[in-house]
């Protein structure tokens, strides 16, 4: 070979190897160099033990074990953590951990009451487990002898003329024990001394009452554990008892807005959460219909319904909810459809007459139900005749001719329209129309 390196391959891990090399020319082999012995082992090795470890928090069954990284990982990535606990009068180290763990801390649980346990860890990375970490001192499976930290400064969320809400967050420690409660305890700004609120709740809100109207307070919270009660939250900021004003606004989501379709002859309700301070007053309004009388009002400090019931298609358009306090005013516009037949079409009216023919002329409707027209009924009775005789069930456009008529007669005409959903509601002439040739009419006017 020409180059100054070579691997070599396929040696067994833990042998130690001689290597030696001589150089070679035209003239023949040169001396030997031989190496120095050298053990076949993987480039890392085991971590070093994982360092300052202890128990952060204890209770009767459990306790969590905390511990720094290894010094040095050996050269290859630190895999996972093995912990082993041991009872004081044990002699036999049993491990805590079934499977690796990979954050910094660990819960060993299932501990026996009273008994006093110590820890150790182990680094694991690909060469295997490091040496033990040093034990951490004896810690006793007991529940906590001290207090829960305060809560946070409590927000002050409403507030009357005799009364104020105000909530709080969970204190960050709790001492090991659950929190029980919370103590509230309050005073004017002009005043030193402390009154009690409530000597425990269990909730994060509480409504103070019976305050005097226009004072300004301040309040502070006290967190309850087992051990006793905590040191106080820092004071709120103050607060007047007053009434406070919001302007109305609806609560209602994208749903609530889309258009709502109701069958023919069924019931709907349209129900409207809202909110204001003071209540404010509520008012449904639809063009032209009066929705006392049709349909059933019902509004409490927080919701307003209507219910119409038999719904017909005069019953679909737009509903109008408005609300109104000292502090402002809000609308909410709502839609219905109801999937009925079309109501009578529009401006009907006769055209080209002559003496045995006509040319009738309508307009959509201004309802056309739950779907648009998808084609027109034409009728037409003699002035002598009740009954109406059908000239076609087809039309599809906005006039008719007919032809073929009785001169001298006097003809009326019936327009109804026709959607998905049925039949409509028809229109007819109020006045019958006589067949006359037109220049004979405008001879006889000369």
């Amino acid at each position: 070979m020409m180059a100054t390196t070579c691997k070599i391959t396929k040696l067994v891990k833990g042998n130690e190897y001689l290597f030696r090399v001589k150089a070679v020319n035209k003239y023949g082999d040169g001396e030997t160099l031989e190496s120095d012995p050298v053990k076949a082992l993987d480039p890392y090795t085991s971590a070093s033990a994982p360092t300052d470890v202890e128990v952060t928090s204890a209770s009767a069954d459990s306790m969590t074990v905390c511990w720094k990284r290894p010094e040095s990982d050996g050269g290859s990535r630190i895999s996972g953590y093995v912990i082993e606990k041991r009872e004081k009068q044990g002699v036999r180290w049993v491990r805590v951990n079934k499977k690796p763990v990979y954050d910094l801390r660990v819960k060993a649980t299932c501990l026996h009451e009273g008994c006093e346990y110590e820890f150790r860890v182990f680094a694991e990375n690909a060469a295997g487990l490091s040496e033990p970490s040093a034990p951490c001192p004896l810690t006793m499976a007991e529940d906590p002898t001290f207090l829960p930290s305060p809560p946070a400064k409590p927000i002050i969320v409403d507030s009357s003329k005799s009364s104020i809400m105000l909530s709080w967050n969970k204190p960050l420690f709790d001492g090991g024990a659950a929190v029980t409660g919370y103590r509230v305890e309050f005073r004017k700004t002009s005043e030193g001394e402390w009154s009690t609120g409530v000597y425990n709740t269990d909730t994060t809100k509480f409504t103070v009452m019976g305050l005097s109207s226009g004072a300004a307070y301040v309040f502070v919270v006290r967190s309850i554990n087992k051990i006793g009660v905590s040191e106080p939250s820092p004071e709120s900021d103050p607060q007047i008892a007053m009434e406070r004003e919001e302007e109305p606004r609806f609560d209602v989501g994208p749903e609530m807005r889309k258009t709502l379709l109701v069958k023919d002859r069924a019931s709907f309700t349209l129900t409207v959460p809202y909110s204001g301070r003071p209540t404010p007053s509520v008012i449904w309004d639809k063009v032209d219909v009066d929705l006392r009388v049709r349909g059933l009002i019902n509004t409490t400090s927080s919701v307003s319904s209507l219910t119409v019931e038999q719904a017909t298609r005069d019953d679909s358009g737009k509903y109008v909810v408005k609300l109104q306090n000292p502090a402002g005013s809000a609308s909410l516009t709502l839609s219905v459809r109801v999937l009925d037949s079309p109501g009578p079409p529009t401006r009907l009216s006769v055209k080209d007459v002559t003496k045995n023919s006509a040319t009738v002329t309508w307009d959509i409707p201004e309802n056309e139900g739950g779907a648009a027209v998808k084609n027109y009924i034409v009728e037409i009775r003699d002035i002598s005749r009740m009954g109406w005789t059908r000239l076609t069930d087809k039309c599809h456009r906005l006039s008719h001719s007919v032809s073929d008529l009785e001169e001298g007669g006097i003809y009326f005409f019936r327009i109804t329209g026709e959607n998905e959903y049925g039949i409509g509601v028809p229109a007819e002439t109020k006045e019958g129309v006589k067949l006359t040739d037109p220049d004979w009419d405008a001879n006889s006017g000369a």
